[in-house]
C-alpha cells in the first residue's frame, strides 16, 4: 500500500530541512520566508534491520525495503484558506496526503528570519486555524449541496446533511475533526471531501542542538499541545539530522558517539508515523528478493496478499508463516518446519508484525 506523508508548518519552521534529512537530499534551504513555491516530493526507504537479519539466513538477489512518499509542502500563511500565499495550491497538496508531519519551530537562530519571538503555541494554533477554515469552506459547500436533495426527501442526503452539519459546527467551534468520534458510516460520508483536519498528525518539534533531550519550554509546549489534540509528538534537530545523514557511515557513527545520539531521528520519525497510522510490516523472502510490505494492523492474510498483487486477495488459499525470531533461532526455513514452528494460516488469519510469509494462491 502507498503511504504519503506531507510536511507542513509555518514559513521558516524547518520543513525543507526536515525533508532534506528524510531524503538525504539538498533541496534549497533559505533563511527568509516564502523561498519555496513548489512542493518537493521524494520516495523514502523505511529503515528496517530485520531485512538484513533475514538475508543472513536466506540468499537472495535483492533486498527491497518498504517505502514512504514524502512531500515538502511550502509554508502556509494567515489567509491560506482563502488563497493567500498560493494557499489553495498548497492546501491541495495536503488533501492528497495520508498523514501530516506538523513541523514546529523550537529553535532560536537570528540568521533564520522570523517576525516576533519564537512561539510554538501560537504557531501551531495559527496553522491549525488555516486548515480548519479550509475544511469549513469544503463542508459548508457540501452541506448546501446535499440540503437540496434532503428537502426532496432523499434518505442518503438527509443523513449526509446531518453529518456535514455536525462537522460544520465542530469546525466553527475551533475543533479539529479528528478530535471527534465518527461512526463508520459517518466516516464514509466524510471521506470523499478529503478533509484536512481528519488526517492524523504527528507534531515535530524542530529543536536546537543544545536541547536534544527535548527539555526546553518550547519542546514541552509542543508535547502538551499534541497530547491535548489526541496526537503524538517527537523532537529532533533538523540541522543536525541533515549533517548526520550526509556523512560517511564511519564519521556519522563517531559523531553520534560524541553527542550520545544512539539513533538518527529519521527512523524514529518513520516508526512514529507507522504507529500513528496503525501500520505494520510483513516480509516475503526467497531467492529472487527479500521484501518488506506495509499493511494496516488487523489486516487478514488475504488483504496482505492483495498488497503484493490485487489478484492474490481473491485467489488466496493459505499462507505459510513464521517470525524473524523463528528464523534466527532455527537457522533456516526447513529447520523451522522441522521444529513445528511453520504455521499454516487460512483466510481468517490476522497478520502479526514481522510475519514472514509464503502465500499459496489459486490462479
Amino acid at each position: 500500500m502507498g503511504l504519503t506523508c506531507g510536511i507542513v508548518g509555518l514559513p521558516n519552521s524547518g520543513k525543507t530541512t526536515l525533508f532534506n534529512a528524510f531524503t538525504a537530499s539538498r533541496a534549497d534551504r533559505a533563511v527568509y520566508p516564502f523561498s519555496t513555491t513548489e512542493a518537493s516530493e521524494a520516495k523514502v526507504e523505511v529503515p528496517d534491520e530485520r531485512l538484513e537479519t533475514i538475508h543472513g539466513f536466506i540468499e537472495t538477489e535483492r533486498i527491497v525495503p518498504a517505502a514512504v512518499d514524502v512531500v515538502d509542502i511550502p509554508g502556509l500563511v494567515t489567509g491560506a484558506s482563502t488563497g493567500k500565499g498560493l494557499g489553495n495550491k498548497f492546501l491541495g497538496h495536503i488533501k492528497e496526503c495520508d498523514a501530516l508531519l506538523h513541523v514546529v519551530r523550537c529553535f532560536k537562530n537570528p540568521d533564520v528570519v522570523r517576525e516576533g519571538a519564537v512561539d510554538p503555541a501560537h504557531d501551531m494554533e495559527e496553522l491549525e486555524l488555516e486548515l480548519a477554515m479550509a475544511d469549513l469552506d469544503t463542508v459548508t459547500r457540501a452541506h448546501e449541496r446535499v440540503s437540496k436533495k434532503a428537502r426532496a426527501g432523499d434518505k442518503q442526503a438527509i443523513f449526509e446533511q446531518g453529518v456535514f452539519a455536525r462537522a460544520k459546527e465542530l469546525l466553527e467551534d475551533g475543533t479539529q475533526l479528528r478530535q471527534a468520534e465518527w461512526s463508520k458510516v459517518e466516516a464514509q460520508a466524510l471521506r470523499p471531501l478529503f478533509l484536512i483536519t481528519l488526517k492524523p498528525v504527528l507534531y515535530v518539534a524542530n529543536i536546537d542542538q543544545d536541547d536534544l533531550a527535548g527539555e526546553s519550554a518550547w519542546s514541552v509546549e509542543v508535547r502538551a499541545h499534541a497530547e491535548h489534540m489526541g496526537s503524538q509528538s517527537i523532537e529532533l534537530c533538523g540541522d543536525l539530522e541533515c549533517e548526520l545523514v550526509n556523512m560517511e557511515p564511519d564519521d556519522r557513527a563517531e559523531f553520534q558517539r560524541e553527542l550520545a545520539i544512539p539513533e538518527l531521528g529519521m527512523p524514529r520519525l518513520i516508526r512514529a508515523t507507522y504507529h500513528l497510522l496503525g501500520l505494520q510490516t510483513f516480509f516475503t523472502a526467497g531467492p529472487k528478493e527479500i521484501r518488506a510490505w506495509t499493511i494496516r494492523k488487523g489486516d487478514t492474510g488475504p488483504l496482505a496478499a492483495g498488497v503484493i498483487h490485487t489478484d492474490f486477495e481473491k485467489g488466496y488459499v493459505r499462507a505459510e508463516v513464521y517470525s524473524v525470531a523463528d528464523l534466527v533461532e532455527h537457522g533456516s526455513e526447513a529447520a523451522i518446519k522441522a521444529a513445528g514452528k511453520l504455521r499454516v494460516e487460512g483466510r481468517d488469519y490476522v497478520m502479526r508484525e514481522g510475519d514472514v510469509c509464503h502465500f499459496l494462491v489459486s490462479r
